[in-house]
C-alpha cells in the first residue's frame, strides 16, 4: 500500500503566493528540502507525512491539499463551467430559426399567425429569451463560484494562520 498522496500543485502555489514565500522559505517553514518542494509543486505527488507538514504550515487540513481527480467531479465542473455557452448557443438558434421560419416569410407578406400555426405555434422567441437569461444566470453563477472558492481557500490560509 502506497503512502502516496495526490495534491493540487495549484492549490500548493496559491497559498505559497498567497503568503508571498518563496519555495526555499516553504521548505524552511515544511521542515523540508527545496528539492521535494520543488517536486511536490511540479508533480502534485507527495508523501503522508509531507501532506501533513504542508497542511500544518499553511493552518489547513491535509483533504484541502489534495487533488480532486474523480470523473464526476471532472464532469461536474465541465458541465457548470460551461453551461451558460451551451444556454447561448441554444438561444442563437431558436433565435436564428425564428428569423427564417417566421420573421422573413412575414416581412414577405404572409400571415404571422398562419407562420406561426405552421409550425405548431411553437414559440422561438419565448424559448430563445428564456434560454438567453438562463445564459447570463449560468455565467453569472459560474463567476461567482470560482470568485466564492478562490475566496475561501485564500481566507482559509490566512484565516488560520493568524
Amino acid at each position: 500500500m502506497s503512502n502516496d498522496v495526490k495534491l493540487s500543485s495549484q492549490k500548493i502555489q496559491k497559498l505559497r503566493h498567497a503568503k508571498c514565500w518563496s519555495q526555499e522559505e516553504l521548505a524552511t517553514a515544511s521542515g523540508w528540502s527545496v528539492r521535494t518542494i520543488q517536486r511536490i509543486e511540479k508533480t502534485g505527488n507527495a508523501s503522508l507525512e509531507s501532506t501533513k507538514a504542508l497542511a500544518s504550515v499553511f493552518n489547513i487540513t491535509p483533504d484541502d491539499l489534495q487533488e480532486l481527480s474523480g470523473v464526476e467531479h471532472v464532469t461536474f465542473s465541465f458541465i457548470l463551467k460551461y453551461s451558460w455557452l451551451a444556454a447561448f448557443a441554444i438561444a442563437s438558434i431558436l433565435f436564428g430559426l425564428w428569423i427564417v421560419d417566421i420573421l422573413i416569410p412575414t416581412l414577405k407578406g404572409a400571415d404571422f399567425s398562419q407562420q406561426y400555426q405552421l409550425h405548431v405555434d411553437f414559440r422561438y422567441l419565448d424559448f430563445g429569451g428564456l434560454s438567453f437569461i438562463l445564459g447570463f444566470l449560468l455565467l453569472g453563477l459560474n463567476i461567482w463560484l470560482e470568485h466564492i472558492s478562490k475566496k475561501k481557500l485564500l481566507d482559509k490560509a490566512f484565516h488560520n494562520s493568524q
